[in-house]
């Protein structure tokens, strides 16, 4: 008996050992693969600013997967899957010896495997490993399963598990099963939604319930079955559960917004919810209220359209539609028009006046000449092919006249304006001024709706500009100041102007918020425009058609303007309207005149008027004809300094690089440059327009 014992224990120790030894080297030559279980690729998800789901995209194997929080999981689900997979869960340790030992009495002695005993944590390690199935394969997972919930919690491994688990086809996790099958999130399934879908991982492909729901309602059963007998429900819910039939569908993913979706997926290209800013409501309502506006105009040969609406104190975008439909094939909707370049007409005349107005040479009431004019080789018309004679600024801005503001912009400077603009975001100018010279307040560039829409925000915030932004928890950037707030206030007043509105049938009085709006209708006639805008909000719309058609319905305040109108209608449903208090540099005149005072406080009386186009900047710094020479090891660089005298009535001088624009200063003040080998052209311009250049070479 003595020998018995000790034989006994030698082999139990024996046993102890090689468990030891074999879960060791299991570990050292096959390890768990931990790095899969923290980098699980999801589908990526787009949410608006509630965190509610606006889109969702495969993952990179092609599959529906996302990430699951317990949290929001019914807790019926819950108790389903550990009634049905593993109801010790929460007592064993990755390996359930008692059902080991039962399973295999019962294939043994059934001569076939008519029960498992893998645990939630084994199902979870065969799920990140996915070996081919066999008895070693077992062992190893048995391993790993106890290693798994050494380093996990039991509520991290069951959150593991309900985010791979297969639910059919290609839809893997709870959440996207509830989704594809019921339309509803994990959190609002019942009792009986939550035992058909906790039935499926068994057998995935064979109980489908949206191919086989008689397969899929037995499992369902036996599910609530183990959950009554388990203890987990009573008998009465139990009955009731099972009399409910299977009804499921095989439903869409939320595909809402699909432009702007694909634009916050191709910018953050994350496997991870990414909450943005867009307003859910407001998308929808713009979405409805685009495709209206396409169809009223569709017979005349419209078939596109466009909005983009941005909050004003945040930049957060709040709706972003790219077309009329995104579906459309003919059209085709697929393209986005909040992105892709377009000519925006009149819409950059505002941009002028403003840097007129802000160098307090010109007030509302400022005399302008429209009649025939001639610069060199260029001689803008009007729209119409009218002229006016003598208008007042006011007037010409109203009424989008060409002429003025191409006298406007002569003595303003082209490259101020083009300077203004890129540093107002529009990013597809050219870097060259001389590109456009002064056709650039008629429209010449291409731009894009968001660019431009944001550019109008910068005026809607009184002269500062601000990045947009597409997330809803991102911090805003802070914004810095590009026009004056007394100009941008006087713009404003400006464009508030009802005449154009009460002409075309949209100005309905007290009805209507007061906005500030312009509009802009490309040369012929391709593309319409409307940007509006209050203090709250700023409004892009354009209406026109992607292969660059034209058609004669294309005018801005016929085909663009009633979109907007109806949208801040939509916006100002019961809500108190809002306009700019005036700013105390604003100085009001007779006649309803508006003026910029303390604009220069270093000039000289009565030298605003009279300013002397042949003082210009002198370039101190570089000398113009000179060669440098860069010293020193291969490769390294050299500074220079870009010094020029301003005459005294400069306030800015802009410093333009070979035709791109370097630096933004102060007169006097010394700006570093990085020279390396090559031909330099330097230009400095001031705020009125006169320019000096010098030319260089760095060997």
């Amino acid at each position: 008996m003595k020998k018995i014992l000790q034989i006994s224990a030698v082999a139990i120790l024996g046993s102890i050992v090689a468990l030891f030894l074999f879960y060791h080297a299991v570990l050292f030559f096959m390890p768990l693969p931990v790095d899969a279980a923290n980098n699980i690729h999801f589908s990526s998800q787009v949410l608006d600013k509630d965190g509610h789901l606006l889109y969702t995209f495969l993952n990179d194997p092609d599959r529906w997967q996302l990430p699951v929080d317990l949290k929001n999981v019914d807790r019926h689900f819950i108790e389903a899957t550990l009634a049905i997979e593993d109801h010790n869960f929460y007592e064993q340790h990755g390996i359930d010896l008692p059902a080991i030992g039962r399973a295999a009495f019962l294939n043994v002695s059934h001569g076939r495997i008519i029960s498992g005993a893998s645990t939630i944590s084994m199902q979870t390690v065969r799920l990140l490993e996915k070996r081919k199935r066999g008895f070693v394969t077992k062992l190893i997972e048995m391993v790993h399963a106890v290693r798994l919930e050494q380093i996990y919690t039991k509520q991290q491994i069951l959150t593991l598990y309900l985010e791979l688990a297969p639910y059919g086809g290609n839809i893997h996790g709870i959440r996207a099963a509830s989704l594809r099958y019921l339309n509803k999130e994990p959190q609002d399934l019942n009792l009986a939604e939550a035992a058909l879908l906790a039935g499926l991982p068994q057998s995935p492909s064979r109980l489908r319930p949206d191919r086989y729901p008689q397969r899929a309602k037995l499992r369902r059963d036996r599910v609530l079955l183990s959950m009554f007998k388990q203890g987990f429900i009573d008998r009465a819910l139990y009955e009731q559960s099972i009399q409910e039939p299977v009804a499921v569908a095989h439903f869409e993913f939320p595909k809402k917004a699909p432009h702007f979706s694909r634009y916050i997926k191709v910018r953050f290209t994350s496997d991870k919810a990414v909450q943005t800013s867009l307003d859910a409501a407001l998308q929808q309502f713009i979405e409805q209220t685009l495709k209206e506006n396409v169809d009223r105009l569709r017979s005349n040969g419209v078939t596109n359209g466009a909005v983009v609406i941005i909050d004003n104190k945040t930049g957060k975008v709040r709706a972003w539609a790219g077309s009329a439909d995104f579906a459309a094939t003919r059209d085709p909707g697929q393209v986005d028009g909040v992105i892709s370049q377009r000519s925006p007409g009149s819409a950059l005349k505002p941009f002028t006046y403003a840097l007129a107005l802000e160098t307090g040479r010109y007030s509302t009431t400022t005399i302008l000449d429209d009649a025939p004019s001639r610069y060199a080789e260029y001689a803008p018309r009007n729209y119409d092919k009218s002229f006016r004679g003598q208008v007042s600024l006011r007037e010409a801005l109203v009424d989008s006249l060409n002429i003025p503001a191409v006298e406007v912009l002569e003595d303003v400077g082209f490259r101020v304006l083009h300077a203004l603009l890129r540093d107002a975001g529009l990013k597809t100018l050219s870097p060259d001024p001389n590109h456009y010279g002064l056709s650039l307040t008629l429209g010449s560039p291409s731009v894009r709706l968001l660019e431009l829409t944001n550019a109008y925000a910068m005026l809607a915030r009184l002269g500062v500009y601000q990045p947009f932004n597409v997330l809803e928890k991102n911090e805003s950037a802070s914004g810095w100041r590009l026009i004056k707030d007394g100009a941008a206030y006087v713009i404003a007043d400006i464009l508030s102007d009802t005449s154009r509105l009460e002409a075309v049938g949209l100005y309905r009085s007290a009805l209507t918020p007061k906005i500030a709006f312009k509009t802009g209708t490309s040369y012929g006639q391709r593309d319409a425009w409307t940007f509006a805008y209050n203090p709250e909000y700023t409004v892009g719309v354009w209406m026109g058609n992607f292969n660059g058609r034209s058609s004669k319905a294309l005018v801005g305040i016929e085909a663009a303007a009633p979109l907007a109108v109806r949208i801040f209608d939509w916006l100002y449903t019961n809500k108190p309207l809002v306009w700019y208090a005036k700013p105390d540099t604003v100085v009001l005149g007779p006649k309803n005149d508006m003026s910029i005072k303390n604009t220069s406080p270093a000039l000289e009386p009565g030298i605003q008027e009279n300013i002397d186009p042949a003082k210009r900047p002198e370039i101190i710094s570089p000398a113009g004809g000179a060669e440098y020479f860069i010293s020193g090891i291969q490769g390294s660089r050299q500074e220079i300094n870009l010094q020029a005298k301003a005459p005294k009535e400069a306030e800015k001088l802009f410093w333009f690089v070979n035709g791109s624009l370097y630096k933004t200063a102060q007169p006097n003040e010394n700006i570093i440059m990085p020279m390396f080998p090559g031909k330099y052209h330097i230009t400095c311009a001031d705020n009125f327009g006169r320019s000096a250049t010098v030319d260089f070479r760095v060997r």
